[in-house]
């Protein structure tokens, strides 16, 4: 039963999967590369930009919400759940019908901002009400399916281009199914969250490095930096710098070999071993990246070499970090804490990617290339935090 609760719960993580990577890793592509394939580099890194800049305002304000006694009540829960909702649904089919920058932007953001509202304010909720001897096997669920709708988000939405009436449709029918569980369980729920959205308000203001939880946030960041960066820009490294015609398809191909291997590591291997590994898991991503930087091939051996290593890495990071976080004590608030950073670094790391596009671009050099070296130093600062001990402390 305790399982089956998890399973049912978790779909929300599947499904927030599902969107966060088609919009940003296939749709933003095809979107730019339609409309606007002169500068498409530029402004998809920018539409990105303000899409984590709204998704860090969503997490931003449910973190608000969750510290007011007066929103997380009764009456007042239900119309918040089903307001984001409403709004998130509206906004994304708006991507949709929407043909210039500046409108499809628009409803990229509002789409982001609703979405990571309602994760975070249900990520709390469901760390909060899970014992801790259910911890483990809780965070192993919910990878799973967040590797899942890492491979499904992309293939589905490259499947069905072209059909937006499809896309929309089967979104807003997986919203009910995925999401409903976990609203009401959180609606009718009396357990407090208030606790851990103020701990992760007034903890941790110090960013010392004899700080465990600031290193693990430190690797958190680079990590995340790096692997948001890099999952956007395979559409592109396949069109562009490997010259592979199907670049939509192979994309998603790519994508779903590497979360397939890191769904497999994930299932095989305990996130607390994962997580002694953490300084591999820059290592084997970066090793991908310079075997196709220097071979330069779409040969499927190589780009089958590659999802592996990044699926190896991968795994190591999001299992290990999330074991880490999800094992701390609530009042450590480090569930919000983690899912502030990680959004930041997605925010820094598209707002480092669109100034080199746009360097690029402005000067005639080639695009890819830089992207990939700057994902190889974000890898390899990941590697010096990646070094740190981090074995939990409790708290006293």
């Amino acid at each position: 039963m305790i399982v089956q609760k998890h399973l049912v719960r978790d779909l929300m993580y599947l499904y927030t999967s599902i969107i966060s990577a088609g919009m940003r890793n296939i749709v933003s592509q095809m979107f730019f590369d339609s409309y606007y394939p002169e500068n498409k580099e530029t402004l998809v890194s920018l539409s990105l930009f303000f899409n984590a800049l709204f998704t860090m305002f969503g997490i931003m304000a449910s973190t608000r919400m969750l510290r007011s006694t007066e929103w997380t009540k009764g009456l007042k829960k239900s119309i918040v759940t089903v307001g984001m909702s409403f709004i998130f649904c509206m906004s994304f089919a708006s991507m949709f019908m929407v043909k210039n920058f500046a409108a499809y932007t628009a409803m990229f953001c509002i789409t982001g901002f609703a979405l990571n509202f309602l994760y975070n304010v249900f990520d709390v909720f469901i760390s909060g009400d899970t014992a801790p001897e259910e911890k483990e096997k809780n965070v192993r669920i919910l990878l799973t399916y967040q590797m899942a709708g890492y491979i499904i988000g992309p293939l589905f939405f490259s499947l069905f281009e072209g059909s937006s009436l499809m896309c929309m449709c089967i979104a807003v029918g997986l919203l009910l199914i995925c999401y409903l569980p976990v609203s009401s369980s959180y609606i009718s729920s009396s357990v407090a969250v208030r606790k851990t959205a103020e701990a992760s308000a007034v903890r941790h203001s110090s960013l010392s490095l004899k700080d465990k939880d600031n290193i693990v946030m430190l690797y958190s960041f680079m990590m995340s930096c790096a692997t948001n960066v890099l999952m956007t820009s395979v559409a592109y490294t396949m069109k562009d710098y490997l010259l592979v015609e199907n670049y939509a398809l192979t994309s998603s191909l790519f994508l779903a070999g590497t979360v397939l291997v890191s769904a497999a590591v994930i299932a095989l291997i305990p996130a607390m071993k994962l997580w002694k590994l953490q300084w591999a898991a820059p290592l084997s991503i970066a090793l991908a990246l310079a075997l196709i930087m220097i071979l330069k091939s779409s040969s499927p051996i190589l780009l089958t070499i590659a999802a592996v290593l990044s699926g190896a890495g991968n795994s190591i990071f999001l299992s290990g970090s999330r074991y880490y976080v999800n094992s701390a004590e609530p009042e450590r608030g480090l569930v919000q804490r983690y899912n502030r950073t990680m959004t930041e670094a997605t925010l820094i790391g598209f707002m480092v990617t669109a100034a080199i596009s746009w360097l690029c671009e402005r000067n005639g050099f080639t695009v890819v290339p830089a992207k990939l070296t700057a994902i190889i130093i974000m890898l390899a600062a990941a590697l010096f935090f990646g070094c740190f001990p981090t074995e939990r402390k409790k708290t006293a």
